[in-house]
């Protein structure tokens, strides 16, 4: 019998499970999935020339540690919780760094269509506001719930705090950022009547009920 092409996909937890008891091809399906946001996550707080170092040594632990995840935890909780500490790891023994590759990290003109640049620039310039003026860990609970769209519970996980203490992170980074939003999106938008289409959601801000 055929298998059905409805069939839903492997959860993340059981692929983890499979590499757990030594299945190379399902700890292969989790890098697959993980590898682009843990990747832009740790773009984002720091050096773009670090990151895929570190994106490397994050998949490195978590091979290394597999024995210690528990099935009852969401798989991407665990990751980013080792991405995060890799990353802090890391800035505490590097120190503070200019990033001179930034530039290039802007998609090529001849390889995207005009609207894609637009946004990526936006989102990455949103993105630098953001750590500009926010805690790494209000930075950190923004993106984890805005980008990777985690839950209350698995934002606190990853930042190794209560979920109320989470709420208020995000509640306080809203506060800070709101202002510097409303100037950089009537900024844009002046120059580009359409970027009202394109903001990102973050824009808008609204902090989850706990």
């Amino acid at each position: 019998m055929s298998s059905n092409p409805a069939e839903k996909p492997t959860s993340d937890e059981e692929l983890a499970c499979r590499a757990q008891r030594g299945c190379a091809t399902s700890f292969e399906q989790l890098l697959r999935r993980f590898q682009t946001p843990v990747l832009h996550f740790l773009r984002h707080r720091g050096s773009t020339v670090d990151a895929e170092d570190l994106a490397q040594e994050t998949f490195l632990r978590v091979f290394e540690n597999l024995h210690r995840y528990c099935p009852r935890w969401t798989f991407s909780t665990w990751l980013f919780t080792i991405a995060r500490r890799t990353s802090i790891n890391h800035h505490r023994r590097a120190g503070p760094a200019t990033d001179p590759m930034a530039t290039e990290t802007i998609p090529s003109a001849d390889s995207e269509p005009l609207d894609a640049l637009v946004a990526e620039e936006s989102r990455r310039r949103l993105w630098d506001v953001a750590a500009g003026v926010l805690s790494e860990q209000q930075t950190t609970a923004l993106w984890l719930y805005y980008v990777e769209e985690m839950s209350m519970r698995d934002i606190a996980v990853v930042l190794e705090c209560s979920r109320a203490s989470a709420k208020v992170l995000l509640f306080r980074a809203r506060k800070k950022l709101l202002p510097r939003l409303g100037e950089f999106k009537e900024d844009h938008q002046r120059r580009d009547p359409q970027e009202k289409k394109r903001w990102p959601r973050i824009a808008e801000l609204e902090v989850p009920h706990v």
